[in-house]
Protein backbone atom coordinates (compact mmCIF):
# COMPACT_ATOMS: atom_id res chain seq x y z
CA UNK A 1 0.00 0.00 0.00
CA UNK A 2 1.30 3.39 -0.96
CA UNK A 3 1.52 5.43 2.22
CA UNK A 4 3.21 8.55 0.91
CA UNK A 5 6.29 8.58 3.13
CA UNK A 6 8.73 6.32 1.33
CA UNK A 7 12.08 7.52 0.07
CA UNK A 8 13.79 6.84 -3.25
CA UNK A 9 15.89 3.70 -3.59
CA UNK A 10 19.64 3.74 -3.27
CA UNK A 11 20.04 7.32 -1.94
CA UNK A 12 19.34 7.00 1.78
CA UNK A 13 16.54 8.51 3.82
CA UNK A 14 18.22 11.60 5.20
CA UNK A 15 17.94 10.27 8.72
CA UNK A 16 19.06 12.20 11.78
CA UNK A 17 19.57 10.73 15.23
CA UNK A 18 20.11 13.05 18.19
CA UNK A 19 22.08 15.59 16.19
CA UNK A 20 23.92 13.27 13.77
CA UNK A 21 23.00 12.26 10.25
CA UNK A 22 22.72 13.38 6.65
CA UNK A 23 20.22 15.62 4.98
CA UNK A 24 18.97 14.31 1.66
CA UNK A 25 15.64 15.72 0.51
CA UNK A 26 14.29 13.87 -2.57
CA UNK A 27 11.49 15.03 -4.76
CA UNK A 28 8.24 14.43 -2.90
CA UNK A 29 6.23 12.93 -5.72
CA UNK A 30 8.99 10.53 -6.66
CA UNK A 31 9.28 9.54 -3.02
CA UNK A 32 5.59 8.72 -2.83
CA UNK A 33 5.79 6.31 -5.75
CA UNK A 34 8.95 4.48 -4.67
CA UNK A 35 8.97 1.96 -1.81
CA UNK A 36 12.59 0.74 -1.99
CA UNK A 37 15.07 2.36 0.39
CA UNK A 38 18.49 0.79 0.90
CA UNK A 39 19.58 3.20 3.63
CA UNK A 40 21.80 1.38 6.12
CA UNK A 41 21.11 4.02 8.80
CA UNK A 42 17.39 3.36 8.59
CA UNK A 43 17.87 -0.37 8.98
CA UNK A 44 20.33 -0.09 11.84
CA UNK A 45 18.40 2.45 13.89
CA UNK A 46 14.79 1.50 13.32
CA UNK A 47 14.70 -0.73 16.43
CA UNK A 48 13.28 -3.62 14.46
CA UNK A 49 11.59 -6.17 16.71
CA UNK A 50 13.09 -9.65 16.50
CA UNK A 51 12.54 -12.94 18.24
CA UNK A 52 15.86 -12.51 20.07
CA UNK A 53 15.39 -9.00 21.47
CA UNK A 54 12.93 -7.33 23.79
CA UNK A 55 11.95 -3.69 23.41
CA UNK A 56 11.45 -2.45 26.97
CA UNK A 57 10.25 1.11 26.30
CA UNK A 58 7.37 2.40 24.23
CA UNK A 59 7.95 3.85 20.76
CA UNK A 60 6.16 6.81 19.18
CA UNK A 61 6.27 7.13 15.40
CA UNK A 62 5.21 10.44 13.84
CA UNK A 63 4.54 10.60 10.09
CA UNK A 64 3.34 13.51 7.96
CA UNK A 65 3.49 12.02 4.46
CA UNK A 66 5.44 13.21 1.46
CA UNK A 67 3.22 15.43 -0.66
CA UNK A 68 2.62 18.22 1.85
CA UNK A 69 4.38 19.54 4.94
CA UNK A 70 2.75 19.59 8.36
CA UNK A 71 5.03 21.92 10.29
CA UNK A 72 2.65 22.63 13.18
CA UNK A 73 2.49 18.93 14.05
CA UNK A 74 6.26 18.51 13.81
CA UNK A 75 6.87 21.57 15.97
CA UNK A 76 4.65 20.26 18.75
CA UNK A 77 6.13 16.75 18.91
CA UNK A 78 9.67 18.13 19.19
CA UNK A 79 9.22 20.27 22.30
CA UNK A 80 10.53 19.61 25.79
CA UNK A 81 6.94 19.51 27.02
CA UNK A 82 6.04 16.71 24.61
CA UNK A 83 9.20 14.78 25.48
CA UNK A 84 8.22 15.06 29.14
CA UNK A 85 4.75 13.69 28.38
CA UNK A 86 6.23 10.73 26.49
CA UNK A 87 8.68 9.95 29.29
CA UNK A 88 5.89 9.93 31.90
CA UNK A 89 4.07 7.26 29.89
CA UNK A 90 7.10 5.01 29.48
CA UNK A 91 8.24 6.02 26.00
CA UNK A 92 11.94 5.79 25.22
CA UNK A 93 11.97 6.34 21.44
CA UNK A 94 10.54 8.98 19.11
CA UNK A 95 10.81 8.42 15.35
CA UNK A 96 9.80 11.46 13.28
CA UNK A 97 9.22 11.33 9.52
CA UNK A 98 9.44 15.02 8.59
CA UNK A 99 8.98 15.14 4.84
CA UNK A 100 10.07 18.49 3.35
CA UNK A 101 10.66 20.03 6.82
CA UNK A 102 13.41 17.59 7.77
CA UNK A 103 16.27 20.10 7.92
CA UNK A 104 14.36 22.56 10.09
CA UNK A 105 13.13 19.90 12.51
CA UNK A 106 16.61 18.40 12.77
CA UNK A 107 17.92 21.76 13.96
CA UNK A 108 14.96 22.14 16.30
CA UNK A 109 15.65 18.80 17.99
CA UNK A 110 19.37 19.60 18.27
CA UNK A 111 18.50 22.81 20.13
CA UNK A 112 16.78 20.87 22.93
CA UNK A 113 19.15 19.86 25.71
CA UNK A 114 19.67 16.25 26.74
CA UNK A 115 17.86 17.04 29.96
CA UNK A 116 14.95 18.46 27.97
CA UNK A 117 14.71 15.28 25.93
CA UNK A 118 14.11 13.35 29.17
CA UNK A 119 16.04 10.31 27.98
CA UNK A 120 13.97 9.98 24.79
CA UNK A 121 15.95 8.73 21.80
CA UNK A 122 14.91 11.07 18.98
CA UNK A 123 15.44 10.20 15.34
CA UNK A 124 14.38 12.46 12.46
CA UNK A 125 14.30 11.55 8.77
CA UNK A 126 12.66 12.87 5.66
CA UNK A 127 11.26 9.70 4.05
CA UNK A 128 11.61 5.99 4.75
CA UNK A 129 11.32 2.61 3.07
CA UNK A 130 10.75 0.96 6.46
CA UNK A 131 7.21 2.16 7.04
CA UNK A 132 5.87 -1.21 8.20
CA UNK A 133 8.77 -1.70 10.61
CA UNK A 134 8.20 1.70 12.20
CA UNK A 135 4.51 0.91 12.68
CA UNK A 136 5.24 -2.54 14.09
CA UNK A 137 7.57 -0.96 16.68
CA UNK A 138 4.45 0.78 18.04
CA UNK A 139 2.32 -2.38 18.15
CA UNK A 140 2.38 -4.18 21.48
CA UNK A 141 3.36 -7.84 21.54
CA UNK A 142 3.49 -10.19 24.50
CA UNK A 143 7.05 -10.79 25.74
CA UNK A 144 8.45 -8.63 22.92
CA UNK A 145 7.53 -4.95 23.33
CA UNK A 146 4.93 -2.71 24.96
CA UNK A 147 2.43 -0.81 22.82
CA UNK A 148 3.33 2.72 21.78
CA UNK A 149 1.49 4.85 19.26
CA UNK A 150 1.59 6.24 15.75
CA UNK A 151 0.79 9.92 15.28
CA UNK A 152 -0.19 10.48 11.66
CA UNK A 153 -1.75 12.99 9.33
CA UNK A 154 -5.11 11.95 7.91
CA UNK A 155 -3.83 10.36 4.72
CA UNK A 156 -5.96 7.32 3.84
CA UNK A 157 -2.96 5.19 2.83
CA UNK A 158 -1.13 5.75 6.11
CA UNK A 159 -4.26 5.38 8.25
CA UNK A 160 -5.23 2.17 6.46
CA UNK A 161 -1.80 0.62 6.95
CA UNK A 162 -1.66 1.44 10.67
CA UNK A 163 -5.17 0.11 11.29
CA UNK A 164 -4.31 -3.05 9.38
CA UNK A 165 -1.30 -3.71 11.60
CA UNK A 166 -3.16 -2.84 14.78
CA UNK A 167 -0.93 -0.20 16.40
CA UNK A 168 -2.59 2.53 18.51
CA UNK A 169 -3.18 5.53 16.27
CA UNK A 170 -3.62 9.25 16.78
CA UNK A 171 -4.90 11.00 13.64
CA UNK A 172 -4.21 14.73 13.34
CA UNK A 173 -5.93 16.38 10.38
CA UNK A 174 -3.80 18.78 8.37
CA UNK A 175 -6.00 21.91 8.10
CA UNK A 176 -3.89 23.44 5.33
CA UNK A 177 -5.03 20.90 2.75
CA UNK A 178 -7.85 21.58 0.31
CA UNK A 179 -11.32 21.44 1.89
CA UNK A 180 -9.72 20.11 5.11
CA UNK A 181 -10.81 16.64 3.95
CA UNK A 182 -8.67 14.85 6.56
CA UNK A 183 -10.86 16.21 9.36
CA UNK A 184 -13.89 14.22 8.23
CA UNK A 185 -11.83 11.02 8.15
CA UNK A 186 -10.43 11.64 11.64
CA UNK A 187 -13.86 12.38 13.10
CA UNK A 188 -15.45 9.35 11.44
CA UNK A 189 -12.78 6.92 12.64
CA UNK A 190 -12.89 8.28 16.18
CA UNK A 191 -16.68 7.89 16.22
CA UNK A 192 -16.10 4.22 15.34
CA UNK A 193 -13.60 3.97 18.22
CA UNK A 194 -10.80 3.05 15.82
CA UNK A 195 -8.46 5.99 16.45
CA UNK A 196 -7.87 8.92 18.77
CA UNK A 197 -8.52 12.25 17.06
CA UNK A 198 -5.62 14.48 18.06
CA UNK A 199 -5.55 18.26 17.90
CA UNK A 200 -2.66 20.67 17.46
CA UNK A 201 -1.96 22.31 20.80
CA UNK A 202 -3.19 19.39 22.90
CA UNK A 203 -1.35 16.29 21.71
CA UNK A 204 -0.38 15.48 25.30
CA UNK A 205 -4.08 14.84 25.97
CA UNK A 206 -4.15 12.43 23.03
CA UNK A 207 -1.17 10.53 24.48
CA UNK A 208 -3.09 10.20 27.78
CA UNK A 209 -6.10 8.80 25.92
CA UNK A 210 -3.92 6.29 24.08
CA UNK A 211 -2.49 5.18 27.44
CA UNK A 212 -6.02 4.47 28.68
CA UNK A 213 -6.78 2.44 25.55
CA UNK A 214 -3.60 0.43 25.96
CA UNK A 215 -4.54 -0.44 29.53
CA UNK A 216 -8.21 -1.19 28.87
CA UNK A 217 -7.52 -3.19 25.71
CA UNK A 218 -4.46 -5.01 27.13
CA UNK A 219 -2.58 -3.93 24.01
CA UNK A 220 0.80 -4.67 25.61
CA UNK A 221 0.12 -8.40 25.34
CA UNK A 222 -1.09 -8.93 21.78
CA UNK A 223 -0.07 -12.08 19.89
CA UNK A 224 2.63 -11.79 17.20
CA UNK A 225 1.55 -9.90 14.10
CA UNK A 226 0.69 -12.01 11.07
CA UNK A 227 0.38 -10.25 7.70
CA UNK A 228 -3.07 -10.83 6.19
CA UNK A 229 -3.62 -12.92 3.08
CA UNK A 230 -3.63 -10.85 -0.09
CA UNK A 231 -5.89 -9.91 -1.75
CA UNK A 232 -8.20 -9.71 1.25
CA UNK A 233 -10.88 -12.40 1.32
CA UNK A 234 -14.41 -11.37 0.40
CA UNK A 235 -15.66 -12.14 3.92
CA UNK A 236 -13.19 -9.67 5.43
CA UNK A 237 -13.53 -6.97 2.80
CA UNK A 238 -15.55 -4.43 4.76
CA UNK A 239 -13.77 -1.12 4.24
CA UNK A 240 -13.17 1.33 1.43
CA UNK A 241 -9.41 0.74 1.80
CA UNK A 242 -9.79 -2.91 0.76
CA UNK A 243 -11.65 -1.97 -2.42
CA UNK A 244 -8.99 0.62 -3.18
CA UNK A 245 -6.34 -2.09 -2.95
CA UNK A 246 -8.32 -4.34 -5.27
CA UNK A 247 -8.07 -1.77 -8.07
CA UNK A 248 -4.49 -3.00 -8.46
CA UNK A 249 -5.85 -6.48 -9.27
CA UNK A 250 -8.35 -6.06 -12.14
CA UNK A 251 -9.24 -9.77 -12.44
CA UNK A 252 -9.91 -10.14 -8.72
CA UNK A 253 -11.87 -6.87 -8.66
CA UNK A 254 -14.06 -8.01 -11.57
CA UNK A 255 -14.65 -11.37 -9.90
CA UNK A 256 -15.68 -9.80 -6.61
CA UNK A 257 -17.96 -7.29 -8.32
CA UNK A 258 -19.60 -10.22 -10.15
CA UNK A 259 -20.10 -12.06 -6.85
CA UNK A 260 -21.63 -8.93 -5.35
CA UNK A 261 -24.01 -8.54 -8.30
CA UNK A 262 -25.08 -12.18 -7.99
CA UNK A 263 -25.75 -11.64 -4.31
CA UNK A 264 -28.00 -8.68 -5.09
CA UNK A 265 -29.92 -10.67 -7.70
CA UNK A 266 -30.35 -13.57 -5.29
CA UNK A 267 -31.61 -11.26 -2.54
CA UNK A 268 -34.09 -9.64 -4.94
CA UNK A 269 -35.35 -13.03 -6.10
CA UNK A 270 -35.78 -14.22 -2.49
CA UNK A 271 -37.76 -11.10 -1.65
CA UNK A 272 -40.11 -11.71 -4.58
CA UNK A 273 -40.55 -15.34 -3.55
CA UNK A 274 -41.64 -14.28 -0.08
CA UNK A 275 -44.32 -12.08 -1.61
CA UNK A 276 -45.83 -14.95 -3.61
CA UNK A 277 -48.88 -16.51 -1.90
CA UNK A 278 -48.20 -19.99 -3.28
CA UNK A 279 -46.47 -23.05 -1.92
CA UNK A 280 -43.66 -24.66 -3.87
CA UNK A 281 -46.09 -27.44 -4.92
CA UNK A 282 -48.20 -24.85 -6.69
CA UNK A 283 -51.17 -25.08 -4.32
CA UNK A 284 -52.89 -21.76 -3.55
CA UNK A 285 -52.84 -20.36 -0.04
CA UNK A 286 -55.61 -18.17 1.22
CA UNK A 287 -54.52 -14.78 2.46
CA UNK A 288 -55.94 -11.34 3.08
CA UNK A 289 -55.10 -10.22 -0.46
CA UNK A 290 -55.26 -13.47 -2.48
CA UNK A 291 -58.34 -15.69 -2.57
CA UNK A 292 -57.88 -19.42 -2.08
CA UNK A 293 -59.22 -20.07 -5.57
CA UNK A 294 -55.88 -19.28 -7.20
CA UNK A 295 -54.77 -16.52 -9.57
CA UNK A 296 -55.37 -12.94 -8.47
CA UNK A 297 -54.12 -10.95 -11.44
CA UNK A 298 -52.60 -11.15 -14.88
CA UNK A 299 -49.17 -10.46 -13.35
CA UNK A 300 -49.53 -13.48 -11.03
CA UNK A 301 -50.74 -15.56 -13.94
CA UNK A 302 -47.70 -14.65 -15.99
CA UNK A 303 -45.32 -15.51 -13.16
CA UNK A 304 -47.04 -18.85 -12.58
CA UNK A 305 -46.66 -19.77 -16.24
CA UNK A 306 -42.97 -18.93 -16.05
CA UNK A 307 -42.61 -21.41 -13.19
Amino acid sequence: MDNGVNGPGGKGDGSFSSGLGTDTVPEARGAKRQRIDTSSDDKLEAHQPTAHSIQTGRCCFVTVGATAGFRSLLDEVTTAEFFDCLAKHGYTSLQVQCGPDHAAIRERVASVSDEGKRGIFVRCFNYTGEMTTNILNCRGEDNARPAGCVIAHGGTGTVGEVLGIGAPLIVVANPTLMDNHQLELAETLEAQNLVVHGHIGSLAAAIHRVADRITQGRLDALPPYTPPSFPVSAADRVTLFDWMVLTCYPDELAAQMHVTDLGLVEAEFAAKQQQQPYQQQGQPIASDNVPATGINSQEDNGMLQLD
